[in-house]
């Protein structure tokens, strides 16, 4: 056992010999950034070994400049302890929290008041000599209208004489589905309360319910703690795949954000945990798997198969939640692989089945969800984006945290190009909203071409403003565009740019939601411009600029910006339906079975539309 004392916490954690710093700081709960869980292949885990630095391996230093590997800079994952050390973890390394949306845009009907939990307070008649019912039949009886097929299990039994006479028959009973789940002295109605959560790749939100008002009372966030074993839900089901031990990991991970979120809400209401009794969630369908400690692996490999679709009922203390003993899990069902419960929550915040007109609903993100239709017909289907929105594979991508570029735009009087950040901090990267931001103002200026070629130094000089111009940089394999100089960054180690190789991630990820649309329209038999609307859903989607996503070609040439409609955070609107009424619980199941879907990796004319799909507007002309 060996200690590593992590700079700027001053933390010591004490550190297995072999283990990399990596996995030793995520354990720690000192998380580091990373998009490829761990292997070496992202370079975002940059740490600087302040004493003693062990030799400069070539996946320990991958893209690391001589200068920064003298100074003892190392890929953390790539780094195993076989001595004490002292590690610093730069600022742009760090895994910060992230701009998490929490609130829907659509403006949403809450169903009638009907949760799965309920209470009544009766007065029972006492049992005599002419009425000696047992003291469940009474209790059942008082409330027969109300529930007509009361179960109990032992332990409500076993407690249930002591409570009626001591309450001089006088009590309030708590029931959960058709179950009996406790029996109090006196009258405590309004004391039972649920979560509704989503549940995202990159963040978990959590909204605590009173289920006696439906009112919502409390909402927390945190960033998803397993992104420390990669962005994408892919890396993760490769780590959960190794074994029993990731899958708990990570279930662990998880489950202990989702009771942190939990834990937070009842403070700001002043309300303990053990009053609720209820959690509903939507999130896609590998990470579903993840909180219930299940293997995704069939899901990510043909024919991407999921071990369980459907709606899921379990007991809270099953997947280590603590809550009520008797709290119970809902999952939202899922229509498939890659559309999770996530989808059929957006679907039914959206009312998109009870829609007499046309309508598109795409949830932007790593892997693109696309539902189309109205009343009549819905069909769905998944594009993999890959990790790019979220800042994953660009050289200086970052998610939407403090001090990554959002926005990016040409100033006509300037001639030049300016930055915004969020939190208007030094630059450190550039989150997914800033590079379409900065693509589409690249495109617009002329320093690409609608093919995503960058020009050329020498090109670009003939071209373009000498400002812009400047910005262009030469490299072995293709020019980079300079957005911000070392001196003008956060950790001022590097210059910060947008590489060639940068440009041609961003056209895989847009070019694999277009061509989901494109495709889905293509099935449907309409154009784009038969839609009244196209609804963007998600934390991700809810911050692009609609200017910039048009720029880009993310849409069919034929949409328009009045027809889009960002509709936040529907996911969680879903889940909160769920949770206080019981027949929202029956129309999103039945949905998910009568959502058309379609594979697209198994149409053969899908990889020539995705290939069109990947060009910027105007590429035909070249």
């Amino acid at each position: 056992m060996f200690k590593v004392t992590i700079h700027p916490d001053n933390k010591t954690i004490e550190v297995l010999e072999g283990e990399t710093i990596f996995a030793a700081c995520c354990r720690a709960g000192i998380l580091i950034q990373s998009a490829c869980g761990g292997v070496g292949t992202c370079t975002k885990c940059v740490v600087q070994i302040k004493e003693k630095a062990p030799p400069a391996s070539a996946a320990g230093v991958r893209n690391l400049s001589c200068a920064e590997i003298e100074q003892g800079f190392r890929l953390s994952c790539q780094i195993k302890v076989h001595q004490d050390l002292v590690v610093d973890i730069p600022p742009g390394s760090r895994f910060y929290g992230e701009q998490i949306l929490t609130v829907g845009g659509c403006a949403v009907i809450m169903p009638d008041l009907d949760p799965n939990v309920r209470q009544y307070h009766v007065h029972l008649p006492e049992p005599h000599i002419e009425d000696q019912a047992s003291d469940f039949d009474r209790l059942a009886r008082a409330i027969v209208e109300e529930e007509p097929r009361l179960e109990a299990g032992l332990e409500q039994l076993r407690e249930l004489a002591d409570v009626l006479r001591e309450s001089d028959f006088k009590v309030t009973a708590t029931v959960c589905g058709r179950r009996l789940i406790k029996t109090e002295v006196g009258n405590t109605r309004g004391t039972i309360y649920g979560l509704a959560y989503d549940i995202g790749t990159t963040t978990c939100v959590g909204y605590l319910i009173d289920l006696t008002t439906g009112k919502e009372l409390a909402l927390a966030s945190r960033s998803n703690p397993q992104a420390a074993y990669g962005h994408d839900v892919l890396a993760r089901g490769d780590h959960a795949d190794k074994g029993p031990e990731q899958r708990r990991e990570l279930q662990e991970l998880i489950v202990g954000c989702m009771q942190d979120i939990a834990e937070e809400c009842c403070r700001k209401a002043h309300v303990s945990p053990e009053e609720c009794y209820e959690v509903t969630f939507g999130g896609n369908t590998i990470m579903t798997h993840l909180v219930f400690g299940m293997n995704p692996r069939h899901i990510t490999v043909s024919p991407f198969t999921p071990i369980w679709s459907r709606a899921s009922k379990v007991p809270a203390l099953e997947i280590g939640l603590k809550l009520s003993r008797w709290a119970r899990v809902y999952a939202l069902p899922c229509v498939g692989g890659y559309i999770g419960g996530d989808i059929t929550s957006g679907i039914i915040a959206a009312d998109l089945e009870k829609r007499e007109d046309l309508t598109l609903f795409v949830d932007v993100g790593t892997n693109g969800e696309i539902i189309l239709g109205n009343k009549d017909r819905l069909i769905g289907c998944a594009a993999p984006a890959g990790p790019a929105f979220e800042g994953a594979k660009i050289s200086c991508g970052l998610r939407a945290m403090s001090g990554a570029v959002d926005k990016v735009s040409f100033n006509p009087e300037t001639e030049d190009l300016e930055l915004h950040t969020i939190g208007n901090h030094a630059p450190r990267g550039v989150c997914g909203t800033g590079l379409i931001d900065a693509v589409a103002t690249f495109l617009e200026v002329g320093m690409i071409d609608p093919s995503g070629r960058v020009l050329e130094p020498e090109e670009a000089k003939e071209k373009l403003p000498p400002k812009l111009a400047a910005r262009i940089l030469p490299n072995d394999n293709g020019s980079d565009i300079l957005l911000a100089s070392k001196e003008r960054t956060l950790e001022k180690r590097r210059d910060l740019v947008l590489t060639q190789r940068d440009i041609r991630e961003l056209q895989l990820a847009k070019g694999a939601i277009r061509a989901g649309v494109d495709m889905a329209l293509k099935v449907y038999g309409v154009s784009g411009d038969q839609l009244k609307k196209v609804l963007i859903a998600g934390g991700f989607g809810n911050y692009i600029n609609p200017a910039a996503a048009l720029a880009i070609g993310l849409f069919p040439p034929d949409v328009t910006q009045d027809q889009l409609e960002f509709i936040g955070n529907s996911a969680a609107v879903g889940a909160k339906k769920c949770l206080v009424s019981r027949a929202e619980r029956v129309r999103i199941e039945r949905l998910a079975r009568s959502v058309e879907y379609i594979e697209l990796s198994g149409r053969p004319d899908f990889a020539d539309v995705f290939m069109t799909a990947m060009l910027f507007p105007g590429a035909e002309s070249l």
